[in-house]
């Protein structure tokens, strides 16, 4: 699922002692180990929780309440108030970290975690206390273990994904303008010509807008969030799988010089904006909020900001709207946009100084099963919510709240304020967790999942993770070829020809080559024959 709004870091550490209580005392003084309210009805215990997301969000609210009662756990949230990354590692410095750490999952910090001891295996626990997270993790519990065949974390936001990603996003007027509006709001793809003539016809049409020369595509080049999109297209990958199983760069994939034929062919068009590659996020978004722009290569949802505006100043058929675009010599279904691993964003473990582990288990048991699930992202029965005819069914209230002002009925409410253990998709009884953002869509995430649906969806956990430590030598040569490619890749767009686009192609190829590019997907080769065999699987 997308991730949105995560915030940012701890104040600098203090290396004492009593920093952190470890499933401590209650407020009557009793020791702490007593297990929690629901399961054997005893006393309630206290559990510390570091969660890298939740800024300077105070648990106190009435979502917050009603997880302590029904488990009769008192939760501490330690919010950061700088950089996350920083303070985790000042934390296992200092050996001074909470009951519970939430993390980057795709970070090395977890691994450093669990190799300094600090995050305890869960499998015993999981076994004895919580018939939850086996039921509803599943396989991605094989799919999160350590080398050594050991869980040391569960995931956050896992599970497929059904909401579609990137995508080639139009204004919706304009191109009804071009193609017609039946066109405009119809899901059927279009061929990568079509698409081209129609990045002509709009410029032909508007060559100024609002006194502005018109763009006819723009990207992100700082955050880079148009790969999606351009690899996608062409059905492309993490990386270039041989037919033998090994992995080689995407550069490599025989598929690749046609992403920059296509590239290259926007920019000397004069259709691709000069300035794609130094955009920053804030730049983008205020070139697409200008209206002068006609499309851009994203998530649609990374275009909300930006809609928002247009919606106001020109009209909601401003919006941009998720296109498929496909080459015109492949099959619709072949393409890769969607792209989403089913391993989560974070990881949330229990710490070694976690005094009560099983209390720990079992809020996390409570926390993880549907009644946590639709507790933390629907809010509290009765007053967020109702079941009707075996369903749940959101407040109309709450729903429309969430649409004009979403963080601040979340504070305001406690829904989807703590998102914790989360899983994508949809409950027991066909109504989705996270009820905020997929009960009631947004009419562009609507169209944009019409128009992908589910034929290009690929799971990406398969590659993740796999690249060296930066530490390692071919961690090291690793670095030096991502430089290389880095470096070209805006030349190769940018370039005056096609002929000179592959010609840097071609020496770029040669530049890794040179920095070790074959060490490297050796080792990525191996890594990834090694996980499919801890996995159970063969690819």
């Amino acid at each position: 699922m997308k991730k949105k709004r995560i915030a940012a870091a701890f104040m600098a550490v203090v290396l004492a002692a009593t920093a952190f209580s470890g499933c401590a005392k209650n407020s009557s003084g009793d020791s702490a180990g007593k297990e929690p309210k629901g399961n054997t009805g005893g006393e309630k215990v206290t559990v510390t929780f570091f969660d890298k997301n939740s800024g300077s969000k105070t648990f106190d609210d009435e979502v917050a309440k009603a997880i302590m009662e029904k488990t009769g756990v008192t939760i501490q949230v330690e919010n950061p108030s700088g950089d996350p990354l920083e303070k985790l590692n000042l934390m296992l410095t200092g050996q001074n970290y909470p009951d519970i750490v939430l993390m980057d999952r795709g970070n090395e910090i977890v691994n450093r975690y669990i190799e300094a001891g600090a995050l305890i295996s869960l499998n015993d626990l999981i076994d004895k206390y919580a018939p939850n997270v086996k039921q509803m993790y599943g396989d991605v519990l094989t799919k999160s273990r350590y080398t050594d065949g050991k869980n040391y974390y569960l995931n956050n936001w896992y599970g497929v994904d059904p909401d579609a990603s990137a995508g080639v996003l139009m204004r919706k007027d304009l191109l009804a303008e071009i193609v017609g509006k039946d066109r405009a709001e119809s899901a059927e793809p279009f061929k990568l010509s079509e698409f081209i003539d129609i990045l002509k016809k709009f410029k032909e049409k508007y060559p100024t807008i609002n006194g502005k020369d018109s763009i006819a595509v723009t990207l992100n080049g700082d955050d880079k969030n148009y790969e999606g999109t351009i690899y996608g297209m062409y059905g492309m990958k993490t990386y270039y799988q041989t037919e033998d199983g090994s992995l080689e760069h995407r550069a490599k994939d025989p598929k690749y010089q046609e992403v920059l034929k296509f590239m290259n062919g926007l920019y000397t068009a004069g259709l691709l904006d000069k300035e794609w590659v130094v955009n920053k996020k804030e730049q983008w978004v205020q070139k697409l909020s200008n209206g002068n722009v006609f499309c851009t290569f994203a998530a649609y949802w990374d275009t909300d900001a930006a809609n928002t505006s247009l919606a106001s100043t020109v009209g909601p058929d401003a919006q941009f709207y998720s296109y498929k675009v496909v080459p015109d010599d492949m099959d619709a279904s072949q393409t890769t946009y969607n792209g989403r691993s089913t391993l989560g964003w974070d990881a949330i473990g229990i710490t070694n100084n976690c005094k009560n582990p099983e209390a720990a288990m079992k809020l996390i048991d409570f926390l993880v099963s549907e009644e946590g699930q639709y507790l933390m992202m629907w809010g509290i029965e009765g007053k967020d919510w109702q079941m009707k005819d075996n369903k749940h069914e959101p407040s109309e209230e709450v729903v429309n709240a969430f649409q004009t002002d979403f963080d601040k009925e979340s504070l305001s409410t406690g829904i989807r304020k703590w998102t914790w253990f989360i899983k994508n998709g949809y409950g027991s009884d066909g109504t989705p967790y996270d009820m905020a953002t997929k009960y009631k869509l947004q009419p562009t995430a609507e169209f944009a999942n019409k128009s992908f649906g589910e034929s290009d969806e690929w799971d990406s956990a398969d590659f993740a993770g796999l690249e060296p430590a930066g530490s390692t030598p071919e961690g090291l040569k690793w670095q030096k070829i991502k430089d290389v490619y880095d470096q070209n890749f805006p030349k190769i767009v940018d370039a005056a020809s096609e002929d000179e686009a592959l010609s840097i192609y071609k020496a770029m190829i040669q530049d890794m080559d040179a920095s070790g590019l074959k060490d490297v997907e050796s080792y990525l080769t191996k890594a990834f024959q090694d996980r499919m065999k801890l996995w159970g699987t063969e690819k």
